[in-house]
């Protein structure tokens, strides 16, 4: 009776034992828990973000990249996705966990998305004309008000250019940049808006020396941010921020930086 009574309790006990070992198990196994992913979009802009031998590089897709990673934060649909400016805009302003870059911060965009940066110093944004042009002397930014300007769709520079005064009848835009210089190297508009580092790559880009072009009045000095859809996560966000952070104080960013210095016409453009 008594070594029954001992069996049952033995047999009892071990069916805790392998109770609390299973529960045991499952606190404490790894959680193998699908990876955060976001949707990264952004347009062709040398040299921040374009296209060489297939794959898309550029300073500020490589901070972007890297911050997402330390984030421990996946780029879904296998990669970043270049596409005209206007269509990457309204993707990350409407499509949940989207990331758009490279982006101007501005007050009309402020509440519109979740943001993160700068990414890197910066940039002169000008008016641009053909250099041969002496006939178009700007002293003013109303004086531009006489010519035809060429704009990105759904851009700041269109946003500004309207804030003082320009309508339908001065602006001309178009879903890519480098249609812009194409346009005013063809006289089909007079000025366009852009950054001298940027003019310069792409005339190499299109077999024109960079003295084609001139800068004829400065418009505005700004910086180059990382936004989210506003539907993102803040956790999410603020981490990718602190990603960042470290990434400036450890000399990533600078680094970064340094690599694209000598960025020249062997760039392969993704238009």
């Amino acid at each position: 009776m008594d070594e029954r009574f001992q069996v049952d309790q033995y047999s009892q006990s071990m069916k805790i034992y392998f109770v609390l070992c299973f529960l045991l198990y499952l606190f404490c196994a790894p959680r193998y828990l699908p990876a955060v992913e976001v949707a990264v979009v952004t347009e062709e802009w040398v040299p921040y973000n374009f296209v060489s031998k297939g794959k898309v590089v550029g300073i500020s897709t490589e901070i972007v990249e890297q911050a997402l990673h330390r984030a421990g934060v996946a780029i879904a649909g296998g990669g970043i996705r270049i596409m005209p400016w206007a269509r990457a805009y309204y993707t990350a302003l409407h499509r949940e966990n989207t990331l758009i870059y490279t982006i101007l911060r501005t007050p009309d965009r402020e509440s519109l998305f979740k943001w993160v940066g700068p990414l890197v110093p910066p940039d002169s944004f000008y008016f641009f004309k053909l250099a041969a042009r002496d006939d178009i002397r700007l002293q003013t930014l109303a004086d531009a008000r006489a010519y035809r300007i060429g704009i990105l769709r759904d851009s700041v520079h269109g946003q500004f250019l309207r804030r003082h005064g320009f309508g339908s009848v001065s602006l001309d835009p178009v879903s890519y940049q480098l249609l812009n210089m194409k346009k005013l190297l063809n006289g089909r508009v007079d000025l366009i808006v852009d950054v001298e580092k940027t003019v310069r790559l792409r005339a190499e880009r299109l077999g024109v020396p960079p003295a084609t072009f001139a800068k004829a009045l400065f418009l505005f000095r700004q910086e180059y941010y990382m936004a989210f859809n506003p539907n993102t996560p803040d956790t999410l966000v603020h981490k990718v921020g602190a990603a960042l952070a470290a990434m400036k104080k450890d000399g990533t960013v600078e680094r970064i930086l340094c690599r694209y210095k000598g960025l020249s016409q062997g760039y392969d453009h993704g238009d």
